[in-house]
Formats: structure tokens, C-alpha cells, sequence
């Protein structure tokens, strides 16, 4: 690998279309969760044996979407900080190369494209 870089737009674009589908979780989750609660029409002449069985098997599956918002949050969250520091760094090594570049010329260190085969030739 000879260097890094970041397609800042693209990472954009990607979470703009993250955050597109946040809505359908978002719907996704209350229909769950309206689901879940209504176990109460499930009693027919006293028996609860529909209620419980949909009760538990809707239990740990009503909290599926808000786990999936919740990672998909986490990662759009980590994927920002992530370029927003590799956008940084590239933007200290360019300030640091340049000083560094204007040091040596003070020193009467010419650039290195002083020394390449086509340095006179224009």
C-alpha cells in the first residue's frame, strides 16, 4: 500500500443512505411493539394459553429492530469519527510536509524536484 485515502463524499453519500432508512426501522420497531402489546385479545373464554405462548414467543423478538437501530447507530457513528481523523491526519502530514519543505529551503536544501533528470527542462 503506498498511501491512504479517504472518499469523504462517498462516506457522505453512504450515510445519508443509512440514514434514509431509518424511518422503515423506526416503523418497523412500533410494529413490533404493537404487536407485542396486543397479547390482550388473545384471551378467548378465560383461556390464556394463546396470550402466553404469543407472549413469550414475541418477547425476545420485540427487540430485534431497536438492536439492529442501535448497532447500525454505533456503526455510522464509528465510520464518521474514522474519516473525520484519517481527513485530519492527511491534512497534518500536508501542513507538516510543506514546513518541513520550507525548513530545508531555508537551509539551502533545494526540493527534490531540483534533483530529478528533468529539473531544467520546461
Amino acid at each position: 500500500m503506498d498511501g491512504w485515502n479517504v472518499d469523504a463524499d462517498g462516506v457522505l453519500a453512504l450515510l445519508t443512505s443509512i440514514d434514509a432508512v431509518g424511518p422503515d426501522f423506526e416503523r418497523s420497531h412500533r410494529d413490533v411493539t404493537d404487536a407485542a402489546e396486543s397479547s390482550a385479545t388473545l384471551v378467548a373464554g378465560g383461556r390464556t394459553v394463546l396470550k402466553t405462548a404469543w407472549t413469550t414467543f414475541i418477547e425476545d423478538r420485540s427487540l430485534v429492530p431497536g438492536k439492529i437501530m442501535h448497532e447500525v447507530a454505533a456503526a455510522a457513528s464509528a465510520v464518521s469519527e474514522a474519516t473525520a481523523a484519517l481527513v485530519a491526519g492527511d491534512e497534518q502530514i500536508s501542513l507538516d510536509t510543506l514546513a518541513a519543505q520550507s525548513r530545508a529551503e531555508s537551509w539551502g536544501i533545494a526540493p527534490v524536484e531540483a534533483y530529478s533528470a528533468s529539473a531544467g527542462e520546461s
